[in-house]
C-alpha cells in the first residue's frame, strides 16, 4: 500500500500519498492482488477488526449458529467490501440469518473455491447473480443486517461450489496460505479461546424436547429467564441440546439466548377494545417478543379485539385465532373504504338516415370524402356536434358526417 503508481499527475500523486500516509487509501482503492494467487483481503488494511473466529462457539444472541462456519471483521458501517478473487457471483441480496449476503464462485490455484460475504448493506447494490467480477472489485458494504450484534463482515470460505456440495474451511489459515495475514492488518485480533461450556436463558417458555424435532416427546417445560447450560457447537439445524437441571435435551434456538431476559409486568385486563392493522403485513405472535413463532400473518386493515397489554405489544383475537401484536403498527381508526372507479361512460351511437351519407376528413362539404355510409349505419360519437357537423367513429375510420342526416334510433 505503500508504492504511488509511476505515470500519474503530480497533483494525483500527492493526493494518493496524503491518503496512504492518513491511512484513509485502503478506503479509497481496493488492495493489491498477491502476484502468485490474485487473492486479496475482503477489507481494507486497519480498517477492521478480528472478533469472532471459525469453529465451535457459545450463540452471541438468541437463534444465532453455535459452530461458526465464518471470520468475523468488526467493522464501521459502509465499509467497502471487495472480492478477494476473480470469480461469478452465485448469490445477492436479501436471505436468511445474513439477513443480506453476496456469494461469489471463484477459481482458485486450478480449484473451484466460493466465499460468503454476510450481514452486508444491499447485497445486490453493486453486484447481480451470474456477474463476473475482478479481486478486490467491491461487491458490498459491511453492514448489520440478520441475526447481528453490530456492523461486521462474517467471511465464509467453502472448498467447491456453494451449496453443492461444497466443505468449509476456516478463512484465516486459507488466505493466510495465499499471503493474506488478516490479523496483521488488523487494528485489533480478539483472543482465540473455545468456551468449555455456554449459559443461555429462555426468553419464553419453551419446552425441553427428547430430539431436534418438533414432533419429539417433551420432557420439561423450561419457564421463561431460566438458565440452561450447553456446550459450544453442540446443535442441529435450529436446534441446541442444552441441559436444564438434571434433563438434557433439545431446544429451539430461537427462544435461548445469553442474556436473562427482564421481568415483564403481567398483563393489565381490559374491556375488549377494537383496532385495525396500520402495516402491509403484521405478525401474529405466539407471545409477547419478536423472537416468537409467527401464528399468522395479518393484512392491512384487519380488525383486531384486543384482550390485554404487556409493554408495547397487545393479545388480541382474529379471525379466529389468539395471540400478540406490536401496538405500534395499530390503530383505533377503521380503514376508508375506497370507493370503486366509476366506469368511463359509452360513447354515444347514431344511426345514418339518409340513403347515403358521406364521412368526410373534415367538418365541410368541400372536404375530402372518407368512406360513403349506407342507411341504417351505427356510428359511435367521437365529439360533440359543432355547426351542424359531428366527428364520429366508424369500424376503424373517423371522420365528420352532417347532423342532419343522423337518428338516436335505427331506421325501419
Amino acid at each position: 500500500m505503500g508504492r504511488i503508481v509511476r505515470g500519474w499527475g503530480g497533483r494525483a500523486r500527492i493526493a494518493m500519498a496524503v491518503a496512504l500516509a492518513t491511512g484513509l487509501g485502503s478506503l479509497l482503492v481496493a488492495p493489491a492482488a498477491s502476484a502468485a494467487s490474485s487473492v486479496v483481503s475482503p477489507l481494507g488494511a486497519r480498517t477492521y477488526s478480528l472478533s469472532s473466529y471459525y469453529g465451535p462457539r457459545c450463540m452471541p444472541v438468541a437463534n444465532a449458529s453455535t459452530w461458526h462456519l465464518g471470520q468475523d471483521m468488526g467493522a464501521a458501517s459502509g465499509t467497502r467490501i471487495n472480492a478477494v478473487a476473480a470469480g461469478t457471483v452465485l448469490k445477492a441480496g436479501a436471505v436468511s440469518g445474513f439477513g443480506q449476503w453476496v456469494v461469489v464462485k471463484h477459481t482458485i490455484a486450478g480449484k473451484p473455491v466460493s466465499t460468503v460475504y454476510g450481514h452486508v448493506i444491499d447485497g445486490d447494490r453493486y453486484v447481480r447473480a451470474g456477474q463476473k467480477v475482478a479481486a478486490g472489485q467491491r461487491i458490498a458494504d459491511v453492514g448489520s443486517t440478520g441475526t447481528s450484534t453490530s456492523p461486521h463482515l462474517h467471511l465464509e470460505v467453502w472448498n467447491g461450489t456453494y451449496g453443492s456440495g461444497a466443505t468449509h474451511a476456516d478463512p484465516l489459515p486459507f488466505l493466510q496460505a495465499r499471503g493474506i495475514d488478516l490479523a496483521k492488518s488488523a487494528t485489533r485480533v480478539a483472543t482465540r479461546t473455545t468456551p468449555s461450556s455456554c449459559t443461555y436463558y429462555a426468553n419464553a417458555n419453551v419446552n425441553l424436547r427428547a430430539a431436534a424435532s418438533g414432533s419429539a416427546a417433551v420432557l420439561a417445560v423450561v419457564p421463561r429467564s431460566a438458565k440452561v447450560v450447553a456446550k459450544p457447537g453442540d446443535g442441529s439445524g435450529s436446534w441446541r441440546r442444552v441441559t436444564y437441571g438434571s434433563r438434557t435435551g433439545w431446544v429451539s434456538a430461537a427462544y435461548v439466548g445469553p442474556n436473562k431476559p427482564a421481568a415483564t409486568a403481567a398483563p393489565v385486563s381490559r374491556p375488549a377494545a377494537t383496532r385495525y392493522v396500520t402495516a402491509t403485513s403484521l405478525n401474529l405472535r405466539a407471545q409477547a417478543t419478536t423472537s416468537s413463532a409467527v401464528l399468522a400473518r395479518l393484512a392491512k386493515g384487519a380488525k383486531l379485539s384486543v384482550l390485554s397489554t404487556s409493554g408495547s405489544w397487545l393479545k388480541v383475537t382474529t379471525a379466529g385465532r389468539t395471540g400478540w401484536v406490536s401496538a405500534q403498527y395499530t390503530t383505533t381508526t377503521a380503514p376508508t373504504a375506497s370507493a370503486p372507479k366509476p366506469a368511463p361512460p359509452k360513447a354515444a351511437t347514431s344511426y345514418v338516415t339518409a340513403s347515403v351519407l358521406n364521412l368526410r376528413a373534415a367538418p365541410t362539404t368541400s372536404s375530402a370524402v372518407v368512406a360513403k355510409l349506407a342507411r341504417g349505419t351505427a356510428i359511435k360519437h367521437a365529439g360533440t356536434a359543432s355547426k351542424g357537423w359531428l366527428k364520429v367513429t366508424v369500424g376503424t375510420r373517423t371522420g365528420y358526417v352532417s347532423t342532419a342526416y343522423l337518428s338516436a334510433t335505427k331506421p325501419r
